[in-house]
Parts: C-alpha cells; structure tokens; sequence
C-alpha cells in the first residue's frame, strides 16, 4: 500500500471509498451543524415591556395568493420587513402606538418605509416593502412607540440582501 493512498492521521484507506465518503458526511454535517452558531443574527429587540421581533425576506418567499390577499408586490429586487410587537407578559402580537423606519444604502441614500398591517386570528405583524440592488447591504431603522406611556425608540439592523435567480 502507498503512503498517497492512506489518509495516515484518519486511518483511512482511500482504496476502502465507502469509509472515506463516511468521513467527509460526518464532517459535512459538523460544519453544517456549528455554522449557525457563529452566522446567528438578533431577530429581537427588547423595550421596557415589549420584544420587537423583526426579519427580511425576499418578496419571492410569499405565495401568489397570499401576495394578492394583501396586495404585495412580489419581485426579484424586492424584500419585505417584517415586524411584529409582543408583550413580555404573554399574548400574542400587539399593535405598537407608533411605527416607523427608513432604510439606507452605503451611499447613505434614505427611503422611507411604509408598513401594511397584517391581522390574523393570533397575531397582529408589519410588512414594509423595500426595493435593492443584488448584493447590496442596507441598514434598516426602526423606530418603535408601544404604547402610550413608552417612549420611541430605534434600533438599527443591517443586511446585506440578494436577488433571486
């Protein structure tokens, strides 16, 4: 047996391809499994009595008939914010006092965004619209009024977002 046909520091046999083919599943899977604990991104913001919870999807992701129920753009430049209100205390989504956001591009070009308000039998959500180039990142400002008593706040997500093919 050759010194290039043994994988020494595994013990493999390159020669035996069902146990090489084992090795490369296994670490495949390792990587596949630890990737998301270092690519995981905040999803929540925390106010005093409320989480916002937030997320961008591309427009591509919501079904035809679902797009034409709440009159949603889909389109391979086009992505949605979504944003929904809880209470800490329980419950499902609530409808915050105020609403707001714009986004830029690193030429620091700001848009407005505009939210449509999604209710459903347990949940109340924000969607805005926002239009971008291929690969192009954006930061996103949100600013969120709960209730009466709270005052505004904003926070700032990034993303960089892609075309559908």
């Amino acid at each position: 047996m050759s010194h290039d046909k043994n994988i020494s520091h595994l013990g493999i046999n390159q020669s035996n391809s069902a146990a090489v083919f084992l090795w490369q599943c296994i670490l495949g899977l390792f990587i596949f499994v630890s990737y998301p604990l270092y690519a995981q991104e905040n999803i929540s913001y925390e106010l005093e009595e409320h989480t916002v919870y937030h997320n961008v999807f591309n427009s591509s992701l919501i079904p035809a008939d679902v797009a034409k129920q709440y009159n949603l753009v889909r389109a391979k430049d086009r992505a949605y914010l979504n944003v929904a209100v809880v209470k800490k205390s329980g419950g499902y989504g609530v409808a915050p006092r105020k609403l707001s956001g714009i986004y830029r591009n690193l030429l620091q070009q700001s848009f407005s965004l505009t939210f449509i308000e999604i209710k459903e039998a347990t949940a109340t959500y924000y969607l805005a619209p926002i239009r971008f180039n291929n690969e192009e990142i954006l930061h996103i400002d949100i600013t969120v009024q709960a209730d009466y008593k709270s005052t505004d706040e904003t926070f700032t997500i990034t993303k960089k977002l892609y075309k559908d093919l």
